[in-house]
């Protein structure tokens, strides 16, 4: 990868990691004071940061991951990094698909989302009649049964922003 690009790449990471941050933080203070509509949309504009440090990383579905090895590596970001999936942004992105193929398959047509809570304080809910639900005692976003490490992934972001803030500064 030729420096110019990558010194641009590692500015982009940098601001999607502040952008990532901040959203966390945001969201803390709205779980703080119980504010679910902040909280959310705090969550979701994380979760969006993310997925684009990860595009940035590998490509959309890991379209140049070859390609993008030596910003990884600029970065210390190894190929398992939790940055890598994008799954439960899409969840977010796409929640109109999700809400269509949760219709057709539901036995039950049992609705929860927008809970902050355990998944396993609502008892008799499938999986997927589960959407957005963030588990305050392990920090995870759960979705139709997948569990997003979200602290994991924000201490990663904020291990990874000054590391990406000094690469994009040095002289290409």
């Amino acid at each position: 990868m030729d420096t110019f690009l990558l010194r641009i790449f590692q500015r982009q990471v940098a601001n999607q990691c502040f952008a990532a941050l901040m959203a966390a933080e945001l969201a803390q203070t709205a779980a703080n004071s119980r504010n679910q509509d902040v909280f959310w949309a705090s969550i979701q504009n994380c979760l969006t940061s993310v997925a684009n440090i990860s595009k940035a990383l590998w490509g959309q579905g890991g379209k140049y991951t070859e390609g993008r090895r030596p910003l990884r590596e600029s970065l210390g970001v190894p190929d398992d990094s939790p940055l890598k999936p994008t799954s439960m942004r899409n969840n977010f992105d796409h929640f109109d698909e999700r809400l269509d193929e949760w219709y057709a398959t539901s036995t039950s047509h049992n609705h929860l989302d927008y809970m902050i809570g355990p998944p396993s304080a609502i008892s008799g809910l499938a999986d997927t009649d589960m959407f957005r639900v963030f588990d305050p005692t392990t920090a995870e976003l759960v979705f139709w049964g997948t569990r997003y490490p979200l602290k994991v992934i924000v201490e990663e972001v904020r291990r990874l922003h000054p590391i990406a803030i000094a690469e994009g500064d040095k002289r290409h």
